[in-house]
């Protein structure tokens, strides 16, 4: 198997490249200054000395050709000024928007303490003037993602006030939570749009994401102490399960475990409203969040009952857990013919699907009999049949991160491995992906 430190310096270099490459945010910039006004606040310069752009002029899509065909002497961003550049004021109102757009935000903007708050809280937020470009692109280009953002940012703030954080560690946390996927900016949008299958090569450069944030924020010494840091961890577990570095127990920061919480939160949110899966969310995954975080989302969002509205299908349930009962008991099956050798080669695999049966075992669905579960769906009690829903949703995308898991790692399935076991693993593998594609 690769060596962590290998892997986390491929990583880094990746990140790093996205970063200096730069093009699809220069094509981003260059079309925002079609819709509104983008100066250079310094001449733009090639790494080679050739000037690109004098100082005051104003940008435009004809621009593009030009600063795309040189390696530029410094990041675009850090050379030029957009007109009407987002601040505190302006955040906090199109948080109160998203709040009529989703409606389960709706209760903390009910709130006039927490309001209050928040108000005064982000108003006393700088943003440096690169970042507000930042946005800005975000807001034009990838109106989802800085929805998102958004949501993370309302979240997480009212998440840090209710965990009375210290005021530089909740300033960290309102910029760390509006900026934690800013790497994604680095990304092809077609990459990340919903359906679409992504390739290992692709999703190489979707798993160094919060590194790419964090070498976009590090340098600036006006944003709170550890903020670029949330950004890098903001997708780490305190379990070791994370990622980029797989960081474990106190090395992932305080910030960064309620960022995880809120981001997580907000993407429930978004999808299916503030009922009672975040709870469930977290309850099957207690290992990898801090508690006493989980207990303030909780508070937060724990009086949201399932909407009436929302129709559960027995028969879907029904068949998707019969589905999961099969390749658990193959799996059971598989693993009785491999040897204690064998199995030690194929660790990371054998430890994430015992990770995933206790999944099923430690929200209290009877020990994993899966016709127990069954039992249960055909119940029809609506909270049942959601908390069942959620499981399936969350062990559907635990087993495509099991997946990708086993792309990045190749040589996981090395020739030491007997031909009868790689074939018995491979076509396990093939019916977990038609579990995830189901």
């Amino acid at each position: 198997m690769q060596s962590p430190a290998r892997s986390q310096s491929e990583q880094d270099e990746l990140a790093r490249q996205a970063v200096g490459e730069n093009s699809l945010f220069v094509k981003a910039v260059t079309e925002l200054a079609n819709t509104c006004e983008v100066v250079a606040s310094e001449d733009i310069y090639a790494s080679g000395g050739m000037k690109l752009v004098s100082r005051g002029t104003r940008l435009s899509g004809q621009f593009y050709d030009r600063l795309i065909a040189h390696k530029l002497l410094k990041p675009i961003e850090l050379s030029l000024n957009v007109s009407d550049a987002l601040d505190a004021v302006q955040l906090v109102a199109l948080m109160r928007d998203e709040a009529v757009r989703v409606p389960s935000l709706t209760p903390l903007f009910e709130q006039p303490e927490l309001i209050e708050q928040l108000g005064k809280h982000f108003s006393q937020l700088t943003i440096p003037a690169p970042l507000t470009l930042r946005l800005a692109v975000m807001q034009s280009d990838r109106p989802m993602l800085f929805q998102h953002a958004l949501i993370s940012s309302v979240v997480a703030t009212a998440l840090g006030i209710r965990g009375k954080l210290a005021q530089e560690e909740l300033q960290a946390l309102s910029l760390a939570s509006l900026f934690h996927d800013v790497g994604e900016l680095c990304i092809e949008p077609a990459f990340l749009e919903p359906g679409h299958q992504m390739s290992a090569e692709e999703r190489r450069h979707l798993y160094v994401h919060p590194i790419t944030g964090f070498l976009m924020l590090r340098d600036f010494s006006e944003l709170p102490k550890g903020t670029a840091n949330a950004v890098l961890q903001h997708h780490e577990r305190i379990d070791g399960s994370g990622y980029p570095y797989r960081l474990s127990g106190v090395a992932v920061t305080k910030v960064s475990r309620f960022l995880a919480v809120a981001e997580v939160a907000a993407s429930l949110i978004e999808k299916h409203g503030a009922d009672k899966r975040i709870g469930m969310k977290f309850r099957m995954n207690k290992k990898k969040y801090d508690a006493d975080v989980v207990t303030l989302i909780s508070r937060l969002f724990g009086n949201f009952d399932l909407p009436s509205s929302v129709k559960l299908d027995e028969v879907y349930l029904m068949t998707r857990l019969t589905q999961l009962g099969k390749l658990f008991e193959t799996w059971a099956t598989l693993r009785k013919t491999v040897s204690n050798a064998d199995l030690e080669r194929l660790s990371f695999l054998v430890d994430r699907v015992s990770a995933l049966h206790m999944l099923v075992i430690e929200p209290g669905f009877d020990q994993c009999r899966i016709e127990d579960i069954l039992s249960m769906a055909g119940e029809a009690d609506p909270e049942i049949c959601m908390e069942l829903t959620t499981l399936l949703d969350e062990l559907n995308w635990q087993f495509k991160a099991l997946l990708n898991g086993v792309e990045r790692d190749q040589s996981l399935w090395g020739e030491r491995l007997p031909v009868t076991t790689r074939k018995g693993i491979d076509d396990w593998l093939e019916q977990v992906r038609q579990f995830v594609g189901g």
